[in-house]
């Protein structure tokens, strides 16, 4: 009975998925997912996950495992090497991981799922949100080491810089599904991505003293 209904919320969670990502988390009646995954039961889903919320919940949860994973060993390094200021290896931290899904049909997927959750980007600093604790991590070490700017200005840059990353991926896999022709392999995608987003952050302000080797917006 067990295996049965692991069974089931497997079937629910990659039908669901995949409509998620093809027709957009908030547009798909739930009953299609239902139907996608082979059930009879028009309660299956709500039994499983509580509703549309519960069912995304659970597809985040078990993609983030792994990127949550690489992401602490990341982490973990450059606190060891005194490193948690370095803008540039925090920015390979956030990015490396979640890059790793442009690899399969599934990965591809979830990147375009989170691009569409660009609504909760903006409470990437809240203790009760729903942003994975070593993600979370490495905004915080980005949005410190960025403190010779204005800490609401921090919190934007790095807001921006999360919608420049979700952006950039889901579009990268979307190309990647249709076989369109791509400009760069994704090792350059990648790296290139990288430079960006660390030159966003660090970009001259108006108003704000720079660090040594950053230029203010007057030069």
């Amino acid at each position: 009975m067990a295996r049965t209904a692991n069974d089931t919320r497997e079937k629910l969670i990659v039908a669901g998925q995949r409509l998620f990502a093809d027709q957009g988390v908030f547009r798909v009646p739930l009953r299609l997912v239902v139907d996608q995954a082979g059930q009879k039961n028009a309660s299956a889903l709500h039994y499983h996950f509580g509703g549309r919320e519960g069912l995304l919940q659970a597809i985040i949860e078990r993609n983030n495992e792994s990127i949550e994973a690489e992401r602490a060993e990341m982490l973990a390094t450059l606190r060891l090497q005194n490193r948690t200021a370095d803008v540039s290896a925090l920015v390979r931290a956030v990015i490396l991981p979640f890059a790793r899904k442009l690899d399969t049909g599934e990965g591809r997927e979830f990147l375009r799922i989170i691009a569409q959750l660009s609504d909760l980007f903006d409470a990437w600093d809240v203790q009760a949100a729903p942003t994975p604790a070593q993600a979370q991590a490495a905004f915080l070490m980005l949005a410190a080491a960025l403190n010779y700017l204005p800490s609401e200005l921090r919190h934007e840059r790095v807001t921006m810089f999360l919608m420049l990353v979700s952006n950039a991926l889901a579009l990268r896999a979307r190309q990647i599904e249709l076989t369109r022709a791509l400009h760069v392999s994704t090792e350059g995608f990648i790296a290139n991505l990288i430079d960006m987003s660390v030159g966003a952050l660090q970009a001259p302000s108006s108003g704000a003293a720079a660090p040594d080797g950053v230029l203010s917006a007057d030069h």
